[in-house]
């Protein structure tokens, strides 16, 4: 995803850092509420949903103990952990493979696609 912006130093991340710590801050005023929401899950045995840790998790995540300029380091720390994480980094090559074998699925499919049209085509003319 960081090469797609134009790397880790470029304007686009740059502004996707920005915005991603905007959003993290213009959130964290609501999060009791989301907080209550993800609660009233727990029951549910939904597989994200794994009791009280999920709900410690997800209050950690929220870094209310922190003042706002606080906050938004550690959010900015969250996400240069995630781009130098091995696992994203890995993650990332996986989607951009998927996506090679999907375009030439879809050239594929394409090509066989249009074949078979010709060939109806053809047999409809010799009838």
């Amino acid at each position: 995803m960081v090469v797609l912006m134009g790397g880790r130093y470029s304007q686009g991340y740059q502004l996707f850092v920005h915005l991603t710590v905007k959003a993290f801050l213009a959130i964290r005023p609501h999060a009791e509420q989301l907080i209550s929401t993800v609660q009233l899950m727990i029951d549910t045995g939904l597989p994200s949903f794994k009791g009280d840790q999920t709900i410690k998790r997800l209050r950690d995540r929220f870094a209310l103990g922190l003042n706002e300029r606080q906050a938004a380091e550690w959010m900015m720390g969250v996400v240069r952990n995630a781009h130098e994480n091995v696992r994203s980094t890995a993650y990332d090559e996986f989607q951009r493979v998927c996506a090679f074998f999907l375009d030439m699925w879809s050239i594929l499919t394409e090509s066989y696609v249009s074949a078979s049209k010709r060939f109806v085509r053809f047999i409809l003319e010799l009838c």
